[in-house]
């Protein structure tokens, strides 16, 4: 018996086949879906852009650039879903980007995402910007001395307050810092004065409005 004379046989087959080919790319397919919130004020971020990146092994060599593979916008209760396809891949990263937010960037393992779904949520900081205007405002001598810092944890980037100390020594001094920060959260802010050879430490917590301009006056 010939197989192409067999029309049912064939069929069975050509079904096989594509089962098994549809097999083959499932294995290959993974989804990753989650929600976006507010780290501070706890709510559901819409339209933040989540994008799913990998680092891929190509003509058998390693590229350490990453490319975007997906990429989609949360909607407005804050979810977000991604499908790629897996091929030679050497690493994952997933970012998540919103205007007027600190993104959030994570690294993965490929062996941390297998084939199939993951459900995978995060939390990104909103911005806030923090002005500070620092003035020896009751001069003493030319001895008079002011040390001061931000003491709690600070963002990374362009213009972020940091936890550098500054200090001056002199009776006339007068400084502005303007700096972006956590939104939603207090910044703590530490200073020492010392005048007519008496050194007394201060401490305060500002609470910083979201997606605004907070100022506080320091006057020694």
């Amino acid at each position: 018996m010939r197989l192409y004379n067999n029309p049912i046989l064939i069929v069975t087959l050509l079904a096989f086949v594509l089962v098994s080919s549809c097999n083959k790319d499932d294995e290959k397919i993974i989804i990753v879906q989650g929600k976006i919130t507010d780290a501070n004020q706890h709510t559901a971020i819409s339209n933040a852009e989540v994008t799913f990146w990998s680092s891929r092994i190509q003509s058998g060599t390693y590229n350490p650039n990453y490319v975007a593979l997906a990429s989609s916008f949360t909607d407005a209760a804050g979810n977000y879903s991604l499908q790629i396809t897996k091929e030679k891949d050497a690493g994952f990263r997933i970012t998540v980007d919103k205007e007027k937010y600190f993104g959030n960037t994570q690294d993965l393992f490929v062996d941390d995402l297998p084939s199939g779904t993951h459900q995978i949520n995060y939390s990104i900081y909103p911005e806030a910007h923090f002005k500070m205007n620092v003035k020896n405002s009751a001069p003493n001598d030319n001895t008079d001395f002011i040390n001061y810092w931000f003491f709690n944890t600070q963002p990374n980037g362009a213009n972020c307050c940091n936890n550098v100390p500054i200090n001056f020594t002199g009776q006339s001094y007068e400084n502005t810092l303007n700096c972006r920060t956590f939104g939603g959260q207090q910044i703590v802010v530490k200073w020492i004065v010392k005048k007519a050879g008496v050194t007394t430490p201060y401490e305060t917590s500002i609470f910083c409005v979201p997606f605004d301009t907070t100022v506080f006056n320091l006057n020694y």
